[in-house]
């Protein structure tokens, strides 16, 4: 029957918008393309669009969607986020794939995947 048409945005919770909004257009260099206050922030991303909303009393909880970003170098991914002083997880092989997890300012989980071959 097909009523769904697409995915129109991915969004999380925030706390801080000023500080998350430093880090997805600061460290992770995605392209701000709307913010209404502190309420909202969107990006672009590789023609989907990634939203924050908050600014949140408490710290998001954890669980639910994951985003995951396409990267084409995930260990010189990993440096940068390195020498942001990011948290994240270590580089794993996933057989086909390098995948790295990392948290955003408010402990939420990205993933970025290199696909090999």
């Amino acid at each position: 029957m097909g009523l769904i048409e697409g995915i129109d945005v991915v969004f999380y919770g925030v706390c801080n918008m000023n500080r998350s909004v430093a880090f997805y257009e600061g460290v992770l260099g995605l392209e701000l393309n709307n913010r209404a206050g502190n309420d909202w922030s969107q990006f672009t991303v590789g023609g989907t669009e990634l939203g924050l909303f908050g600014e949140l009393a408490t710290p998001p909880h954890q669980g639910g969607a994951t985003v995951s970003f396409k990267v084409s170098d995930v260990r010189a991914f990993e440096q940068a986020l390195a020498d942001a002083g990011v948290q994240r997880d270590v580089v794993e092989d996933m057989g086909g794939a390098l995948s790295l997890e990392f948290y955003d300012p408010d402990g939420n989980k990205l993933v970025a995947v290199e696909i090999l071959g």
